[in-house]
């Protein structure tokens, strides 16, 4: 009898651990309202011509981008220049994409900016916001 109640609690421990790990690896695609958008800062480090700096970082953009079915919203792509986002050897580049993006995707778009290699290039993300209609802040 002991056996039997021993065997329950394990098959009643894995399976809470094997619900609790789906629900924290599961992607789950909820809805932005319409307005939204993600403003996005990365640091980069680039160790061949800086002259390609840029180029490189709107590639490395474009593609993680697709990952998360977003746009890089028109005209929002600039280097960034102030104290507190200098990065020693590179630049700090800030977009905004459109709609924005929910949890899983903002996880997944960090994960492919760090993660995806463009050779010599160095991406680290900085700030990853999702603003909505609802917040009250205005569009800029």
């Amino acid at each position: 009898m002991k056996r039997v109640i021993a065997w329950v609690v394990v098959a009643a421990a894995a399976a809470v651990g094997l619900l609790l790990l789906r629900a924290e690896l599961m992607t789950v695609d909820v809805p932005q309202p319409e307005g939204s958008y993600t403003d996005v800062v990365v640091a980069v480090e680039i160790r061949e011509d800086e002259a390609e700096r840029e180029e490189m970082i709107r590639g490395l953009v474009s593609t993680c981008r697709l990952l998360v079915n977003a746009d890089v919203a028109e005209d929002s792509f600039t280097v960034v220049e102030d104290s507190f986002t200098k990065v020693e050897e590179g630049a700090v580049f800030a977009f905004r994409l459109r709609p924005g993006l929910d949890e899983f995707d903002q996880r997944e778009l960090k994960g492919c900016l760090r993660d995806t290699r463009v050779q010599h290039l160095l991406a680290d993300v900085r700030l990853l916001e999702t603003v909505t209609p609802a917040d009250g802040t205005t569009d800029r």
